[in-house]
């Protein structure tokens, strides 16, 4: 993952070196000496990647405040004091992970996480975080709102899931399980189902993306590239139905894939050259991206692989200027 890091002082860049000495799945980006802050910021905004600014809450509240506009949307926004006593997560606590963050960056280092969250103070279950979890996108945001209301409140949440959608795990406490016809308080529909429950039929709509992508490319590539390859070549309504993306495992690096991540919220994957040919179907085959990576195809097999059993190729290999994409369609599992 990326993070764009901010630190005030040499105590606090020193911090923050030591952090990802002990955390190298993580890849920094520290300011640039040549950008003000505000400009510095709005670009992290844009792109919605995470920001850790090391150092006080004031300074940090002011350099975010012009491009805080969507909570759904908005960069994760993490403050540390210089001595990496604690980590506050001030913003996209849920859905951008910011309070996952500052529990990791706690436990690195040995600081105290401060969670402010109702639902992380009172221990109940996040809607919001769930629907993050298990690839569901969130039709009417306001739905969180009063969902997680009753559950701070001691109610009973009612939940109902179309049928074929798979489910494993139990029941939080304060969820009740419904017949799907029923009025509920939370539904879960497939993208199919979208238009006939868009009414008021229950408090919160989930709608499960199906499509996991697969992704190739050679080095140097960014966000803007894979983002106008999709815009030409993916199916319309990809930014809807995607749920997660996947690459070979030599690529668990490549920023402009972790950019092209991290600015759609999406999970990535990566996965061994080994792992992916012993993926089933039938397969595109290149035995120069075979001598490349080890693999004789990556995106139709990472996208089938990440998809899992009952996996449907739905988009063979496109490929454009170094880089390559396939969807596979799964089969909806959710776990609480």
């Amino acid at each position: 993952m990326i993070i764009q890091v901010c630190a005030f002082t040499d105590v606090g860049r020193n911090l923050a070196k030591g952090l990802f000495e002990r955390w190298p799945e993580m890849i920094p980006r520290y300011r640039e000496k040549d950008k003000t802050l505000e400009q510095w910021t709005g670009e992290c905004f844009q792109k919605h990647l995470p920001i850790l600014f090391i150092g006080a809450c004031g300074i940090t509240v002011r350099a975010i405040a012009p491009f805080v506009k969507d909570k759904l949307e908005d960069s994760a926004v993490l403050v540390m004091d210089e001595k990496g006593k604690y980590v506050i997560p001030l913003l996209s606590g849920h859905v951008g992970g910011a309070n996952a963050l500052a529990s990791k960056i706690a436990e690195v280092i040995g600081a105290t996480p401060v969670l402010t969250t109702a639902t992380d103070v009172e221990g109940v279950f996040s809607v919001d975080v769930f629907a993050r979890d298990n690839g569901l996108r969130i039709v009417n945001r306001e739905g969180i709102k009063k969902v997680s209301g009753k559950l701070l409140r001691g109610e009973k949440v009612t939940i109902a899931w179309e049928p074929g959608v798979e489910i494993t795990g139990e029941l939080p406490e304060g969820l009740e399980a419904h017949a799907f016809e029923e009025i509920v308080d939370v539904r879960i529909v497939s993208a199919a189902g979208e238009k006939k429950f868009s009414g008021e039929r229950q408090e919160l709509l989930l709608v499960a993306r199906e499509w996991a992508l697969g992704l190739g490319c050679k080095r140097g590539k960014r966000l803007e590239d894979f983002q106008a390859f999709l815009s030409k070549e993916a199916p319309k309504g990809w930014e809807e139905n995607v749920y997660a993306c996947a690459s070979v495992d030599l690529k668990a690096k490549e920023e402009g894939l972790w950019e092209f991540a991290q600015f759609y919220h999406l999970p990535f994957v990566t996965y061994s050259a080994a792992r992916l040919e012993e993926q089933e179907g039938e397969f595109s085959v290149s035995e120069f991206v075979k001598k490349s990576t080890g693999v004789s195809n990556v995106c139709e097999r990472a996208a089938a692989c990440l998809a899992g059993e009952g996996a449907e190729l739905i988009v063979r290999k496109k490929a454009f200027e170094g880089m390559t994409f396939a969807v596979a369609r799964r089969k909806v599992r959710l776990k609480f």
